[in-house]
């Protein structure tokens, strides 16, 4: 075995050095690229089950290594980090054939079987839906089915209290000199956290509008949400930045504090001077799907729901809490509650009760693949110039890149419901090339 590898190796070093991607025509490029990624996921997947094997002897205490990891980071060039994971990811391959067959096979990628076998080893039974969850959708998408495949199997309280004694802020500088963070904890701190973030950077938007700061105008709302956090920690620290302190009371922040400071002494900002009269986009929102029965009960039963919207299962107890603390900014979906699915009105926009649940159904962009969150828009499957009412059942949420392919250039999803294939006019599975569909609100 280890000559026949030897030897492919050899020949893949042999073809890599006289490899010219300049020859290759796009189309090409394309297809080698993804004949690459598919043996890259099989020569993964062979040394994590390889590295995973040589640890459970001792060669790499008799070298002088720490541990296996560290023998693995050195001799590969990986870090620790990553060496620990994939030894970790090896090592739970080993005890699951049907998982390591597939990676081997090339059918998931490293990252997934990583996955895949991280939801096996704690909820066996799920371990084929995970690997078809992994083929036809996107990592995070695969993370998130991961996260319930071991909660529905996981006691919620100890999960959290584990969470909780792992909660970190680790901050440190990398290679080029900058700034890097790193957050673990709660998904509900995330929406504390959120709350305080989401106005300041609404309010900086629209002031940098106003006043027509060009190239800050369009800034991403990640170097936007950096700046409202550095503003946040200027007003603590008691000197104003492109906001003062008195902004952010006016955006409801600093409740305790009743009133303004004297403004004597204070040189308005940039965003006072021109006081924008709207925020731009929607504020923060914490959207909660629970079974009513769960939440009475105090935990949920196999099949029952307790999630938080992009962040997974929690216990009922976190919910609760928000309901107690946080209500103003919840959006809860009741099982046994309100149904929203017949709910329809005259206007072109949905309705609040249809957006909630819009946003509960379509958490990612409902084209197959792509797993965009941030900006996504409210799409008629039927025009609203035909049929001049709003139905959920016929609404999806598309992310500005897929929306903008509709509108331009007549892509559209496939007929169904939930994530599904978003594909061009001629693909023969689009729904224009069908008879047009004569839709009817329930």
């Amino acid at each position: 075995m280890c000559r026949e590898l030897s030897e492919l190796g050899k020949s893949i070093t042999g073809y890599a050095g006289g490899f010219d991607a300049s020859v290759l025509t796009p189309t090409q490029a394309g297809e080698v690229m993804l004949l690459c990624s598919r043996m890259e996921a099989s020569l993964g997947s062979i040394k994590r089950l390889a590295a995973a094997r040589y640890a459970r002897g001792s060669a790499w205490k008799q070298e002088g290594f720490r541990s296996p990891a560290d023998q693995l980071a050195r001799r590969t060039g990986m870090s620790p980090a990553n060496a620990k994971r994939a030894l970790e990811a090896g090592q739970r391959m080993t005890e699951q054939p049907e998982v390591a067959l597939a990676a081997l096979l090339g059918e998931l990628s490293v990252e997934q079987a990583a996955a895949v076998a991280d939801g096996a080893a704690v909820n066996p039974a799920r371990t084929r839906d995970l690997i078809e969850v992994a083929r036809r959708t996107s990592m995070p998408e695969l993370e998130q089915e991961v996260s319930r495949a071991k909660a529905a199997v996981t006691d919620q309280e100890a999960r959290h209290r584990a969470i909780h004694s792992k909660r970190s802020f680790r901050r440190w500088t990398d290679r080029d000199g900058a700034l890097q963070a790193h957050l673990y904890g709660h998904p509900e701190d995330g929406g504390l956290l959120w709350r305080a973030i989401d106005p300041i950077r609404r309010r900086l938007i629209m002031a940098r509008r106003e006043v027509g700061e060009g190239a800050r105008s369009i800034d991403s709302l990640e170097s936007v949400d950096y700046d409202a956090l550095l503003a946040l920690a200027a007003a603590a620290a008691g000197h104003d930045s492109e906001l003062s302190l008195d902004d952010l009371i006016e955006l409801g922040l600093f409740p305790q504090l009743t009133s303004p400071r004297p403004a004597e002494s204070t040189t308005p900002s940039p965003a006072r001077s021109r006081r924008p009269r709207r925020l731009a986009g929607s504020p923060a929102k914490v959207i909660v799907r629970v079974d009513l029965d769960a939440l009475l009960r105090g935990f949920p039963l196999d099949g029952e729901m307790c999630e938080l919207d992009g962040a997974g299962p929690v216990p009922v107890s976190v919910i609760r809490q928000l309901l107690a603390h946080d209500a103003t900014i919840l959006a809860i979906a009741l099982t046994r509650g309100r149904r929203v699915q017949g709910v329809y009105h005259h206007r072109r926009h949905p309705s609040a009760h249809q957006k909630t649940a819009l946003e509960l159904l379509y958490p990612t962009c409902a084209a197959s693949g792509c797993s965009a969150r941030i900006g996504l828009q409210a799409d008629h499957r039927i025009d609203w110039t035909r049929t001049h009412y709003t139905v959920l059942d016929y609404l999806d949420r598309l992310c500005p890149h897929h929306h903008g392919l509709k509108t331009r250039s007549n892509w559209a999803l496939v007929e169904g419901s939930g994530k599904r294939p978003f594909v061009p006019p001629t693909d023969p599975r689009h729904p224009g090339r069908r008879p047009p569909a004569t839709a009817a609100p329930p």
